[in-house]
């Protein structure tokens, strides 16, 4: 499912991440210490967290997600216990699965927030206004950084960012 937001564009969300990097205190080049990161949410962003459940507590297609919580500014990631644990052995999908809901927490912190109550069949809304694609772009953009990565090929992406294959390749524009 996906929701409306205001408009951005992948210019606007590579220069964010920079941004979403110093706000964690994470140098703009290397790795993305995603659960680092993830441990220092609450202190960052107060009112916010994240639980690690049961995979049974979420669909199966549903890695983590992340949600509104009783504190009126907080957000709640929630992480199927074997993508935490993938994680903490640095599987770079797993990593990315989290880093996309801590984007989703940046990006409502900006305003990108739904705009309409309904949500949307993915693939349904332009990318350009869709909370999907923006927590997808913004987190690519912040786990890849494209300067430092631009002369790199999939497997050196993959080895030195952690991140999946996947990510690498879209990185370098491979589909």
């Amino acid at each position: 499912m996906d929701y409306i937001t205001k408009p951005t564009s992948r210019a606007t969300l590579r220069k964010m991440a920079p941004i979403f990097r110093k706000v964690f205190n994470v140098k703009n080049k290397g790795a993305f210490p995603v659960l680092k990161v993830l441990e220092e949410l609450p202190d960052v962003f107060p009112g916010c967290n994240y639980e690690v459940v049961p995979d049974n507590k979420l669909p199966a297609n549903t890695m983590a997600q992340c949600y509104h919580n009783e504190n009126p500014t907080g957000y709640t990631i929630e992480i199927k216990e074997s993508v935490y644990r993938r994680a903490y052995n640095m599987v770079g999908a797993d990593l990315g699965f989290i880093c996309h809901e801590l984007c989703h927490i940046f990006l409502f912190k900006l305003g990108f927030t739904p705009i309409h109550e309904r949500s949307f069949e993915d693939s349904k809304l332009p990318a350009y206004c869709s909370v999907e694609w923006q927590a997808k772009a913004l987190c690519g953009e912040v786990m890849i950084p494209r300067e430092e990565s631009k002369e790199m090929c999939a497997s050196e992406i993959v080895e030195y960012y952690h991140v999946s294959w996947a990510f690498a390749k879209h990185r370098l524009g491979i589909r």
